[in-house]
């Protein structure tokens, strides 16, 4: 096919040079904004790290403790809290932020029987690990887990598994249902059964003293044009993108970026430094608009990130996972849908009111120890709601108030309705912009089946008129 037939331009000899410039510049901007949105994970995981690098020890009530220790919540999430991923109201963590670079860690998982619980695991990518610890994969029997780095060679001990990431740098979230104090004295229970040990420190069993954590790492420090590149090609050096985004590692040479080498953007052409600049200028907004449209839009208005099996490949969901709700569990272990608008398609207004009618007949399925709940999150800092009723969910655990048919009523709005609807109150903010989160923890096989088949519907927000 000529260039003609292709409605191809070729340019004269005088106009090459600022025709390729522009086609460069683009080229350039488009790898960027790629590259932007590949690496974007790290630096969440470089965040979480960081928050726990100079810890001396578990920090009160938040899931976070020194790199390679168990950092347990005591407590459910509330708004006093300062999570920055979206916390759900279900469960209670413990959170672990791994460093594999020096040896293995094994976690000593007890058996919990009467409640869900799992053992989440992601890479620096922010990507999930397989399960070894769920109601699904090995039906919460006690176990021990070593997570190795992938360059470790060498031998574990007797009865501890193998799982191996695929990057050093890590982490893990252990969710145990909870429900109330009664409940929390249980969990509490369950967390001082737990334990990670350093290979190094494992004498065949687990060591009663928290792991001795990694020295922390040098930094430089950027500022001003290519600042987020410079920072990103050193996050890549030390995460060295795992062999299933060979195709996207091998692209970023066009931007200058070589994973395990600095990044100099002196020895770029102009039209690829205006490119690399314009991409690092539009990464926020991009980010802005992802946060309220992560994924595919699911019936009745409701969107969820983890739509297919191969949501790592779609690096904007993945970036948008990542900074708005950083660890969600995979399908197959709860299934996550959430929602900025009504009904209707308008963005939820804090002045207006809403109901979500749930039809007897269409309450989500889950196993025995499963469950569902609604939880509400300010729309700009993904943190729950304050009210007076320190209410942030309504849940199948509750005791809501049904209709004669059998079906049930949540009222969305920022004052209480009134009356037997109180009971079923979801409080809203007084202002400003929110984001409705729609939760099914170890759903039946045919929910996440529809849900793969993107004909799952939840049940809408209605505005009420008047």
């Amino acid at each position: 096919m000529s260039a003609a037939q292709q409605n191809i331009s070729i340019p004269s000899a005088s106009g090459t040079n600022d025709i390729d410039a522009k086609g460069l510049e683009s080229l350039a901007y488009s790898t960027a904004l790629q590259a932007y949105l590949f690496a974007y994970p790290l630096f969440i995981t470089e965040r979480e790290r960081l928050r726990r690098e100079n810890l001396t020890g578990p920090v009160p009530f938040e899931p976070a403790a020194p790199i390679n220790q168990l950092g347990h919540m005591t407590a459910l999430s509330s708004a006093k809290g300062d999570l920055p991923f979206s916390p759900n109201c279900d469960t209670v963590y413990t959170g672990i932020s791994l460093d594999l670079t020096a040896e293995p860690v094994i976690l000593d998982m007890p058996a919990i029987k009467d409640r869900y619980a799992v053992v989440h695991v992601i890479n620096a990518y922010v990507e999930n690990q397989p399960y070894d610890y769920s109601p699904r994969t090995n039906g919460c029997d006690h176990v021990q887990i070593a997570y190795v780095g992938p360059d470790w060679q060498g031998t574990l001990p007797e009865g501890v598994i193998e799982r191996r990431l695929d990057t050093n740098i890590g982490g893990i979230a252990v969710r145990i249902a909870a429900k109330d104090e009664a409940d929390l004295e249980i969990v509490r229970g369950y967390q001082s059964r737990m334990s990670l040990t350093l290979l190094s420190e494992w004498k065949g069993g687990p060591s009663d003293k928290p792991a001795t954590p990694p020295a922390p790492r040098h930094r430089n420090k950027y500022e001003g044009d290519f600042a987020w590149f410079k920072e990103a090609a050193d996050l890549l050096a030390e995460n060295p993108p795992p062999a299933g985004h060979r195709a996207m590692a091998t692209t970023l040479w066009r931007i200058g970026i070589t994973p395990g080498q600095p990044f100099d953007p002196d020895t770029l052409d102009p039209a690829t430094r205006r490119g690399i600049l314009r991409a690092e200028q539009d990464g926020a907004a991009l980010m802005e608009y992802l946060a309220k449209n992560r994924g595919r839009k699911f019936p009745n208005g409701w969107d969820s990130a983890r739509y297919s099996r191969n949501f790592n490949s779609d690096y904007a969901a993945r970036a948008a996972v990542a900074l708005v709700g950083l660890m969600g569990n995979d399908p197959d272990e709860a299934l996550y849908f959430y929602t900025y608008y009504d009904a209707n398609g308008e963005l939820l207004d804090a002045s207006k009111r809403y109901r979500i009618h749930v039809p007897a007949d269409k309450v989500p399925e889950t196993s025995d120890i499963g469950f569902w709940s609604i939880t509400m999150y300010d729309g700009r800092s993904f943190m729950f709601v304050d009210n007076p009723l320190d209410r942030y969910c309504v849940s199948s655990r509750d005791t809501l108030v049904k209709n004669d048919d059998g079906s049930a009523d949540i009222w969305v709005q920022a004052d209480a309705p009134g009356g037997t609807k109180d009971t079923n109150w979801l409080p809203s903010p007084k202002g400003g912009p929110f984001r409705v989160t729609f939760r099914i923890y170890s759903p039946v096989q045919r929910l996440v089946d529809e849900f793969f088949d993107m004909t799952l519907a939840l049940p809408p927000l209605e505005p009420i008129e008047g």
